[in-house]
């Protein structure tokens, strides 16, 4: 293929999966064509075909959404019991079923990786530091040494595979280990 041809090519992916990404986040906001359409710069009989593959290929997502667990406060307050942590998240809005589920479960998992990553990291060598954390990433500062990296790795992955097992979770989590100097090295 010619480096114009490819070029092109790319070109189209890109727009496909900026389309499609941006399709799957509307939705599970239950976003309509219309919406979607605004939203992913294409014309509503692009947002239709859009919304209706998503939904096609996405059906579990309502399905998951309507198995959950929710209770009224005395105020009337809709409370979402997450099923892996039993803590009791806001509903402000029914189509927020899932992402509610999602993002409560993953913020609790990671919280729990974190956790054992440190009390691993007291429990082997008695220190326990955290340089930082965002989102869905864990940053700690070690020495430059490939036996160390070698033993965090796995540590780490260790650490991961325990909040699999803790919470019977029926996909399991993974992570990867990256080591560097600077951020932009290991993101």
């Amino acid at each position: 293929m010619s480096p114009i041809k490819q070029k092109e090519l790319m070109a189209k992916i890109t727009a496909a999966r900026k389309s499609g990404k941006t399709a799957g986040y509307a939705s599970v906001y239950n976003a309509g064509p219309a919406a979607i359409a605004r939203a992913a710069g294409v014309s509503l009989a692009e947002g239709k075909v859009l919304h209706e593959a998503y939904w096609k290929l996405n059906w579990s997502v309502k399905a998951i959404a309507d198995e959950q667990v929710v209770i009224r406060d005395s105020k009337g307050g809709k409370w979402l019991v997450n099923p892996v942590n039993g803590f009791c998240y806001s509903l402000r809005k029914e189509s927020d079923r899932f992402s509610t589920l999602a993002q409560g479960t993953g913020s609790y998992c990671f919280d729990m990786w974190v956790d054992n990553v440190l009390t691993e990291m007291e429990t082997r060598y008695n220190k326990k530091t955290l340089t930082g954390s965002f989102h869905d990433e864990l940053v700690i500062r070690l020495k430059d040494n490939e036996a160390v990296k070698g033993i965090f790795k796995s540590l780490v992955e260790e650490a991961v595979e325990k909040v699999n097992t803790t919470f019977k979770l029926r996909r399991s989590l993974g992570c990867d280990v990256q080591f560097g100097e600077n951020y932009s090295q290991i993101h």
